[in-house]
């Protein structure tokens, strides 16, 4: 049992008081008083000095990638190299030029990785030529730490490039699909060689591109230009979350360095006779596993998206649409035998949410990855849907998929890097 101790009320709150006028006049000498501009808070910055940002110098790291990838929906990010801001200039065939600024809650666009532009919305299936204009940025020491001035370098205006947005009244489209590259290099520059050859109306990332995203200075190179590869400067990139685009710790910051509608990893679009969605399959665990702490909120996005898609599927050019195809990295169906639990992960959730819409709606092929392997799966008793499954990140088993849509068929190709044909199909 505590013994009471005993304590002199008066000796009590005098000793109180001193302690606390102790502690409080420490606390007015450690804080700095910002209404006496006479003294310099940081004495040991010398005036003139760079305390944010640095000196002029190039400002471009790569090219930029067209994201969206809807003509109402097209967002262009550009890599950054250094602290720069700038904006963008573009125009719709030989129209006048006209600038988008990256502004933001009355600020213009500034940082030190990439530039994010949002277009307005363009006319289907016209020719667009954009060019960025950027400078380096930076704040300089000014009479006091806290007062400095902001700089700008030299206008660095980059090549005029050109796309042309979708069209969702073509009689056909071509489109290209990555799958899993998680930063290998070969494979990369592999896929973009093939991809160039086959000059797509638009590519699919389907998830993975990189192994976790553990710092924001090494995104850029991860989504935007990695291998320093101009992978979507000449058509519109579709992306696609993958689980390992949810790891580490600078995952919330994803969106910042891609161009999905809304930045939302769950949306649709129209090229020519095929209507695409693109469904986010989240992590390949469940959200309680100890793997994630507590981290995971995978099976509230899969009810959020089911419910988006109840409504979706009855836009009227989504079902006027000769082809309905959803690609989601993870695939819809599958067991295999190398990733245990592969039935009850967030992917198979999404699926119990969303199988009955998409069948109802005429959706008539899954194309995934995620396994890395590859696998054709016409639909059978219990999968009622075909699906495709490609792609891996060593270029022995990598592989590339590409399509054609016309108003009759739906054509799929998937082959190794060397051009060996693993899947030939028309629906």
């Amino acid at each position: 049992m505590r013994t009471p101790v005993s304590v002199d009320r008066r000796t009590f709150l005098t000793t109180t008081a001193a302690t606390a006028g102790v502690l409080s006049t420490g606390a007015r000498s450690a804080a700095q008083d910002y209404s006496d501009y006479s003294q310099d808070p940081r004495p040991d910055v010398p005036e003139g000095s760079w305390t944010c940002g640095g000196p002029d110098g190039p400002v471009f790291a790569g090219s930029p990638v067209v994201s969206g990838p809807a003509s109402e929906a097209i967002c262009v990010l550009q890599p950054l190299q250094r602290l720069a801001t700038g904006h963008l200039e573009y125009a719709v065939a030989d129209g006048p030029w006209q600038r988008v600024d990256g502004d933001e809650d009355g600020l213009a666009a500034l940082d030190e990785n990439v530039l994010k532009f949002r277009l307005p919305p363009l006319p289907p299936g016209v020719l667009v030529r954009y060019r960025i204009v950027a400078r380096a940025a930076g704040w300089i020491k000014v009479r006091q730490f806290y007062h400095g001035e902001f700089k700008v370098g030299e206008e660095q205006v980059g090549p005029e490039r050109r796309f042309c947005t979708l069209d969702p009244a073509a009689k056909k489209t071509t489109f290209a699909v990555w799958n899993d590259t998680h930063e290998n290099p070969d494979t990369l520059r592999a896929l973009d060689t093939l991809t160039n050859h086959l000059a797509p109306d638009f590519m699919l990332w389907n998830g993975d591109q990189s192994n976790d995203v553990h710092f924001q200075n090494q995104m850029a190179g991860q989504f935007l230009a990695p291998e320093g590869l101009a992978i979507a400067d000449k058509w519109p990139l579709a992306y696609v979350r993958g689980n390992h685009d949810c790891r580490g710790p600078a995952a919330q910051s994803v969106a910042n360095f891609t161009g999905t509608p809304g930045d939302r990893f769950y949306y649709a679009f129209r090229s020519g006779p095929l209507a695409a969605i693109v469904l986010d399959t989240g992590e390949d665990k469940p959200d309680g596993v100890p793997y994630l702490s507590g981290m995971g909120a995978f099976q509230k996005m899969a009810k959020a998206q089911a419910e988006w898609l109840q409504e979706f599927v009855k836009t009227p050019w989504f079902q006027q649409a000769p082809h309905k195809v959803l690609f989601c990295h993870i695939p819809m169906w599958f067991d295999h035998p190398r990733i245990p639990g592969s039935t009850s992960n967030v992917a198979a959730h999404l699926r119990d949410l969303c199988a009955d819409t998409l069948v109802d709606a005429g959706v008539k092929l899954v194309i995934s990855g995620h396994t890395h392997d590859y696998q054709w799966m016409p639909k059978k008793e219990g999968q009622p849907i075909a699906q495709l499954i490609g792609g891996a990140p060593r270029p022995k088993y990598a592989t590339f998929i590409q399509g054609e849509a016309t108003q009759e068929t739906l054509h799929l190709k998937m082959s190794l890097l060397d051009g060996t044909i693993l899947t030939d199909v028309t629906l």
